[in-house]
């Protein structure tokens, strides 16, 4: 893949799963004042391989200077990582060794993160979790699954990360009002509105990675 050509405007493009990907990044970024990042979504995991081929049919993506692709681990995060190198390859793309680190040949950089980083399974949900790890909410999300587990359809273990995250949310994200006073709003947000509406703690380790990530594009 050849250099844009001079005078051409360059593009960081990052790939992500889907819209509350596309809005929690989309936060990010702005948290970060990071401006120049182009974030679009390929619309689930099965549709990555499609997805990059179109992109790199398409003349404009020869303005892209720098791909980061964003995936849950889900069961394996090996497999996570293993599954978007061959959807790069596939794609004629660079192929980073391990995730974070990018790869640049030809003028463009491509690198890879698999969600929760440095943990071997997990979705996005787990780093949201993790940054809210000792909220006293979250005593009551897990009363709730406590009595969940004991009903004859338990939750599975596979949903356990989105049951606590979305029963977190459900209450609505603690403020405080004009008065002073602690209270509650905007009851049932998605993970990705509660992204834009300033419930996640940017600062808190759990995102260290992902803001690593961003800068780095």
């Amino acid at each position: 893949m050849s250099l844009p050509a001079l005078g051409t405007a360059q593009r960081k493009l990052l790939l992500v799963e889907g819209n509350d990907d596309r809005r929690l990044f989309g936060a990010m970024s702005k948290h970060l004042v990071i401006n120049d990042i182009e974030i679009s979504r390929y619309n689930g995991k099965a549709n990555l391989r499609n997805d990059l081929a179109e992109r790199v049919r398409n003349p404009d993506f020869q303005t892209v200077t720098s791909l980061g692709v964003v995936r849950d681990a889900d069961e394996s995060a090996q497999s996570a990582f293993d599954s978007v190198i061959g959807s790069l390859r596939r794609a004629g793309l660079p192929t980073p060794d391990a995730p974070v680190v990018p790869i640049e040949s030809d003028g463009l950089q491509v690198s890879v993160l698999i969600l929760p980083p440095d943990d071997s399974q997990g979705e996005l949900e787990n780093v949201c979790l993790n940054s809210i790890e000792g909220m006293p909410d979250l005593l009551c999300v897990e009363s709730y699954l406590d009595c969940l587990s004991q009903s004859e359809r338990p939750v599975l273990e596979n949903n356990r990360a989105k049951v606590r995250l979305h029963s977190y949310l459900a209450a609505g994200p603690i403020h405080t009002a004009d008065d002073g006073n602690l209270s509650r709003r905007r009851p049932a947000l998605r993970l990705g509105e509660a992204a834009e509406a300033g419930v996640w703690d940017w600062n808190s380790p759990a995102f260290g990675q992902l803001a690593y990530f961003l800068r780095n594009l």
